[in-house]
């Protein structure tokens, strides 16, 4: 079994360093058959970053230069450079546990499974914010803890999707799905990248489970996360929700629907906050930007936005080429 690490990276230097750092510890050092592999896309100082990680583990760590923007095409890029037959997926923004590469290598030992939701705990610099609420909002925030034994992964737990914070699949399971659709995550819609190709994993009869045995846990640093960071999220949720649900009316009768639910959910979330229930009004707000971003990119549909995903790999020669440039 070879294990690679993919990691995506824009313009976050001294986070991703960090995040390497906790991946190249002693005690995964001491195992075979893996590799870590960043795809980035920057205009600071991420390149000397990786350059300085190469020149230290040659053995264990590769990056390349994805020209275009977007998450999923850095993904993409990834998966077709990838020498692994498990790929890990996890974020320039986390620690990994020092037992990470173990604890891979365990659950895919262990299980016949095609694909993982690893656990994934939330840092906040300054501590929990008393706005964010544990079994809805953190969510957007990418907690992923069920508990420490491994559990099928149905819709009781988010949905039955994954989250790209953590999350492993086998290489060959993109034979089967293709790879991230551009049209989401950020430089798309925003986000959902992680959610849709779950989606095509489940239709195409992939077997999935939360294990708790791979860990990281998600930096927060403070000013980084704050209310309308959330609000964003669920709008952009919503923008992603259009490319599945249609319009249950006219787009006119919809927006006047958005118009008078976001006055009712505003008016709504001042009562919640008068009533010392912060994490309530901040969900009414939520609530109201999802309707907002599905009126949004339904109307950008009608104005000619293709409504189709696409998730195309780039062929192996291209990647390689690429990595010259």
């Amino acid at each position: 079994m070879f294990i690679s690490v993919l990691i995506c990276s824009r313009n976050r230097a001294d986070s991703l360093c960090q995040t390497l750092e906790s991946l190249f510890c002693t005690s995964n050092l001491e195992l075979p058959d893996w590799e870590v592999l960043v795809v980035e896309s920057s205009t600071d100082h991420t390149g000397e970053v990786c350059l300085e990680f190469q020149r230290r583990f040659p053995r264990h760590f590769r990056f390349l230069t994805e020209n275009r923007l977007g998450k999923s095409n850095a993904l993409n890029t990834a998966i077709a450079a990838a020498q692994g037959d498990i790929l890990a997926f996890t974020d320039d923004d986390v620690l990994c546990a020092p037992d990470y590469i173990q604890g891979v290598r365990t659950v895919f030992n262990s299980y016949s499974v095609d694909a993982a939701q690893g656990r994934v705990l939330l840092d906040f610099e300054g501590g929990w914010p008393e706005w964010l609420d544990r079994n809805f909002l953190a969510l957007m925030a990418d907690l992923r803890d069920y508990g420490d034994e491994a559990l099928a992964l149905d819709a009781t737990l988010c949905g039955g999707t994954l989250c790209g914070t953590n999350m492993i699949v086998r290489a060959e399971v993109f034979q089967k799905t293709g790879g991230f659709a551009p049209e989401l995550g950020p430089a798309g819609v925003g986000m959902w990248e992680d959610t849709e190709i779950s989606l095509r994993m489940r239709q195409a009869g992939c077997r999935m489970i939360y294990a708790p045995q791979v860990l990281v846990r998600h930096q927060w640093p403070l000013g980084r996360l704050s209310k309308s960071f959330i609000r964003t999220r669920f709008f952009q949720q919503g923008r992603a929700e259009a490319y599945y649900a249609p319009l249950p009316v006219s787009l006119f009768r919809f927006g006047l629907y958005v118009i008078k639910r976001t006055i009712f959910q505003e008016a709504a979330a001042i009562w919640h906050r008068f009533a010392g229930r912060p994490a309530l009004a901040l969900r009414c707000q939520c609530e109201a930007r999802t309707h907002a971003g599905f009126l949004r990119q339904h109307w950008l549909f009608r104005r000619g936005l293709p409504r189709r995903l696409s998730g195309d790999l780039p062929s192996t020669r291209k990647v390689e080429l690429q990595s010259w440039k």
